[in-house]
């Protein structure tokens, strides 16, 4: 991906780049290639930060006995993996790899986790698979790793990169023809009348060659210009409906650019509304992202460590390792307060566990770690051993 990134950002600085003489703005040439290129690398790249922002936002929960303790493991997750990155640089990279890739692998250098940028890998069906060659910018480590030693994640969704390179394909056309109407409508163009006092000057061929290729190119393209003309030349500039053409054009691209990304949303499982920034149905869109794309990677990664780092018979005792996405969404207190009194009050969750839902930091007491009821709830059987046997409920005993 970084490879990628670079190759767009080449291309942003060569579309708009400077003149060596007054800083005049200018549009280079570039390809269509290019342009197609730069589109499908903004739909991307934008579907894949959103998704990877967000997992980084999950806890992952270390669990002994069923019990959640913080211990080294918990630390390498959340805290600090390795020595050059903090969690949250660590998992978006993980996560960025794994959408663009395909798949990400994760190797344990001297209690470290190291994210591979390349490697090699031999899949066996019976036996541990095999990785080798396996590097982390200029340095390639000298050995090979088994499956049962790494943490190897390959996405699902095996078809989203060939989905997404045929979604553009069909818009190349398209995106060509849009641009190329909206480059004509947007330019400039005029009627230079040279009349014969101009021509029979005696450096006219060099001072014409200069006016065309210097001066008349920085007019056009400065925002605010005089152009000096010398006797026997007119420039009359031809007049049309530009600026009602240019902003049609840059509409036609822009919904070229907005069906592009809705596409790719889909393919990655995201409502298309939550990249193109609307806001109409925004809660309910985000809850389908959680459920159907952000609940399903979060899952895999925590597979992956559980079955690594602990053993069959350690899991089943309740050792294990897990994606807290509830981090994800914010939480007003005061729009939630009714409903924690309702999981307090019937002994649901204590109130340790209630703070810690809402992103509050847990009292760690022995009352808040406790689970409470209300003598609103109580077994039917004990309620009618107290005599007190009409449940009806609003009525008087006779």
């Amino acid at each position: 991906m970084v490879k990628t990134i670079g190759v767009f950002k080449d291309f942003l600085s060569k579309l708009f780049s400077k003149t060596k003489s007054g800083g005049v703005i200018e549009i280079s040439n570039y390809s269509q290639a290019e342009l197609n290129f730069a589109i499908e690398s903004f739909a991307v790249f934008t579907t894949i930060e959103m998704i990877a922002s967000l997992l980084t936002k999950c806890e992952f929960k270390t669990y002994d006995k069923f019990k959640e303790f913080r211990g080294y493991e918990w630390y390498s997750l959340n805290v600090k993996p390795n020595k050059n990155q903090n969690a949250t640089q660590f998992w978006h990279e993980v996560y960025c790899k794994l959408l663009y890739y395909q798949e990400v692998l994760i190797v344990d250098i001297g209690g470290q986790k190291i994210i591979a940028d390349d490697f090699n890998m031999k899949e066996n069906a019976i036996i541990d698979s095999v990785f080798s060659e396996v590097s982390r910018g200029d340095i390639t480590f000298n050995k090979t790793f088994n499956s049962s030693e790494v943490l190897y994640m390959k996405y699902a969704n095996t078809n989203v990169k060939s989905l997404i390179s045929n979604v553009f394909g069909l818009y190349n056309k398209l995106i060509s023809e849009a641009s190329d109407k909206y480059i004509k409508s947007g330019g400039q163009k005029g009627i230079l009348n040279v009349d014969a006092i101009a021509r029979g000057e005696p450096d006219f061929e060099d001072k014409f060659a200069d006016l065309m290729k210097n001066k008349f190119k920085s007019y056009f393209t400065s925002k605010n210009a005089v152009l000096p003309l010398w006797k026997g030349l007119t420039y009359v500039p031809q007049t049309t409906d530009n600026v009602k053409k240019s902003t049609s054009e840059i509409t036609d691209i822009k919904s070229l650019v907005d069906d592009a990304m809705s596409r790719v949303a889909q393919a990655y499982k995201i409502p298309p509304a939550l990249v193109r920034g609307e806001v109409a149905g925004l809660k309910d869109a985000f809850d389908i992202m959680l459920t159907v794309c952000i609940d399903p990677l979060a899952n895999m990664a925590s597979e992956e460590m559980t079955s690594k780092l602990f053993k069959p018979d350690d899991v089943i005792k309740g050792s294990y390792i897990d994606a807290d996405t509830t981090c994800i969404k914010h939480i007003d207190i005061f729009d939630i307060a009714t409903n924690i009194d309702k999981l307090i009050s019937c002994g649901f969750a204590s109130i340790d566990e209630a703070r810690e839902k809402a992103g509050m930091t847990a009292i760690k007491e022995d009352w808040s770690e406790k689970h409470w009821i209300t003598k609103n709830y109580q077994d039917i059987e004990n309620y009618a051993a107290t005599g007190d046997a009409n449940l009806k409920g609003g009525e008087n005993n006779e």
